[in-house]
C-alpha cells in the first residue's frame, strides 16, 4: 500500500483466537463459538476487501500487522521491524470452514510470488498462512497441496505456512479502506495488475477444490 503515511496512535494488541476482541465491526458481541484467522497477502486494503465480500459466514474482517519481533508497529515502522501488513478474520466455522477459507484466500492473491505481491514489493508484502495450531497448518498444506496439483497457477505456491504471532490492528485510516476510497482504490487495484491476474487465473473453476 503506497503513498500514505500519517501519524496515528496504535491499537492495543491482539492475540489471535485469544479471545481479546469481544465487540467485532458488525457491532454484535463475539460468540465463543467464533474463531479468527490471520493472513498476509500484500495489500491489506485488498485482503480486507475480499474477505468482506465472502459469500457466507465472515463476521469481521481487520487490517492489521504481524510477523516481526517488536511491539506496537506502525504504518511508518511495520516493514523494517520485519512486520506484514496482515488481516484478522473473524469467522462463523458453522458456516465456513478454516480450509474454505484458506482456498478463498488464495483465490484472492498471487501465492507464487515470493517478492511481494503484484506492485507492491518486499518481504512486508509477501504472502503467508499463520497458523494456531497442528489441525490449522495441516489444513492449510492440504489446501496448497490441491491447488498446486490442480496446476492451477503457472508456478508452485510459495506461501509460507508460519505459527502465529501478535496481531496489531493498524491506525483507523486503514480499515474499510477500499469502502471509504473507492475511487483511490479502484485505481490502485487496476494499476496493481490484481484484477487482471485473478481473472486470468481462476475464469471458469469457481468449483471448490478443497472439500472436507
Amino acid at each position: 500500500v503506497l503513498g500514505f503515511i500519517y501519524t496515528v496512535t496504535n491499537k492495543p494488541i491482539v492475540k489471535s483466537n485469544s479471545g481479546s476482541i469481544k465487540i467485532t465491526g458488525n457491532n454484535r458481541p463475539r460468540r465463543e463459538s467464533d474463531k479468527v484467522a490471520l493472513f498476509a497477502g500484500g495489500c491489506f486494503w485488498s485482503l480486507e476487501s475480499y474477505f468482506e465480500k465472502a459469500p457466507n459466514g465472515i463476521v469481521d474482517v481487520v487490517s492489521g500487522y504481524s510477523g516481526g519481533k517488536s511491539e506496537s508497529p506502525t504504518y511508518e515502522n511495520y516493514a523494517e521491524r520485519s512486520h506484514r501488513e496482515v488481516v484478522q478474520v473473524t469467522y462463523d466455522p458453522a458456516k465456513i470452514s478454516y480450509g474454505e477459507l484458506v482456498e478463498y484466500f488464495f483465490r484472492h492473491i498471487d501465492p507464487t510470488d515470493s517478492g511481494g505481491s503484484f506492485y507492491d514489493r518486499g518481504m512486508n508484502y509477501s504472502s503467508v498462512i499463520y497458523y494456531e495450531n497442528k489441525e490449522e497448518k495441516k489444513v492449510a498444506e492440504d489446501v496448497i497441496r490441491i491447488i498446486d496439483a490442480a496446476k492451477i497457477f503457472e508456478r508452485p505456491i510459495v506461501t509460507d505456512v508460519l505459527l502465529a504471532s501478535n496481531f496489531w490492528p493498524a491506525e483507523e485510516y486503514h480499515q474499510n479502506y477500499a469502502k471509504n476510497n473507492s475511487v483511490k482504490y479502484a485505481a490502485y487495484r487496476t494499476g496493481s495488475g490484481r484484477d487482471a491476474f485473478l481473472k486470468k487465473t481462476w475464469e471458469g473453476r469457481e468449483g471448490i477444490l478443497y472439500k472436507e
